[in-house]
């Protein structure tokens, strides 16, 4: 009797254990609080362009007007302010671009210098996720890429004689894919102040509620997916392997990749053609697709992430599946910033022995298109 009862209680007690939320796990999918873009005041010129995005063509026009922008004939803004002429052309309600012309270098500076100002001083600044700054002498020189924009005005500035081909150029994307250029072109006379989102109007793919499970932490390996434009996290896949190799510090990817003359595309498996851990097609000029993994799951967002390991843990991989070593490793920061603060990441991590892949799935090349661009991590338990 005693021996049925203990046999009895321990059902009970396995049972009541396996009801239990797994640790770390929310007993129920709780709501993914993703950050959102706050409208900045109109103080200037800049933040008046980057209001216009989004807007309808009748609110485009009326808050350009308010601004003293006449619309001409040709469907372009003008305003002439201190002698100088400013045109805003609307490509889109996603793209739009300020053009100050004159033939006098200095007014050309000044007009660049000003516009680099406003924008290192707004909220687009300070949310942005990737930044260059260059300058090019005149033709036939090479870019001079500049640390800071500050540095790229001081070197603007400090040409007395400008070159034909004379060219200074801000570029950056921020985390909400508002794209931003700022370019000092000699030649053509005219300062250019674009501002663009390919995203606006568009469905968002941001998930809404977590949804990781226990069996999602048991299975060989982690496939994230990490936006290229914002470095927003994309969701997961989690898979297991045939003939899994438990030795060795790398994943033994094998790699099949068709340079896209017009079409190409790109697989990798692991260590044999029965493991398929990504399957894209790429094209040249245009746009190809992924094939595998078909879809992706939230996941766990956590508020806090991990530190960096460095490349010795975190690698990108090139075409041929091999490891690369980079000298400039801030692209791989803001992907480990991203990855890390997911909690089944977090998991395969902490229980791998293996240097966690990388691979940048572009697929479209030639004109290469960062909208469509996915960073691939992969982690291995």
């Amino acid at each position: 009797m005693k021996k049925i009862l203990s046999l009895a209680l321990a059902a009970i007690v396995l049972a009541a254990c396996n009801t239990n939320t797994p640790e770390g796990l929310p007993e129920k999918p709780q709501p993914i609080d993703y950050p959102t873009e706050k409208q900045e005041a109109v103080t200037n010129e800049f933040t008046l362009l980057k209001a216009c995005i989004g807007k309808s063509d009748a609110e485009i026009t009326a808050l350009l007007t308010e601004h003293g922008f006449s619309l001409g004939e040709d469907g372009k803004y003008r305003k002439l302010y201190n002698g100088v002429t400013k045109t805003v052309e609307v490509y889109s309600s996603a793209n739009v671009c300020m053009v100050a012309s004159d033939s006098d270098y200095v007014v050309q500076t000044i007009a660049f210098g000003q516009w680099v100002n406003q924008f290192r001083q707004s909220a687009a600044y300070d949310n942005l996720v990737r930044a260059s700054f260059s300058f090019r002498p005149g033709w036939g020189a090479g870019n001079q890429p500049c640390t800071t924009p500050e540095q790229l005005v001081e070197r603007v500035n400090t040409i007395n004689t400008p070159q034909d081909g004379l060219t200074a150029a801000v570029d950056g994307n921020d985390m909400f894919a508002n794209r931003y250029s700022i370019v000092l072109f000699h030649s053509l006379n005219s300062v250019y102040l674009q501002i663009s989102n390919p995203r606006v109007g568009k469905p968002s793919d941001d998930f809404t509620e977590t949804d990781l499970k226990d069996e999602d932490l048991h299975k060989h390996i982690l496939i994230s997916r990490v936006d290229y434009l914002t470095f927003r996290h994309k969701g997961f896949y989690a898979t297991d392997v045939s003939g899994k190799i438990n030795s060795g510090a790398e994943i033994p990817f094998l790699p099949e990749y068709e340079s896209p003359g017009d079409f190409g595309y790109i697989k990798l498996f692991y260590n044999d053609k029965s493991n398929l851990l990504l399957n894209g097609t790429i094209v040249w000029n245009g746009c190809g697709r992924l094939e595998f993994p078909e879809s992706f799951r939230a996941g766990l967002p956590l508020k806090n992430g991990l530190d960096y390991p460095g490349q010795e843990r975190f690698a990108f991989i090139g075409d041929d599946g091999k490891y690369l070593t980079v000298d400039d490793d801030s692209e791989l920061r803001r992907i480990w910033q991203s990855v890390s603060k997911q909690k089944e990441f977090q998991h395969y991590f902490a229980n791998s022995t293996k240097k966690t892949g990388v691979y940048l799935y572009a697929p479209s090349v030639g004109l290469f298109d960062p909208n469509v661009a996915s960073y691939f991590v992969f982690a291995e338990q």
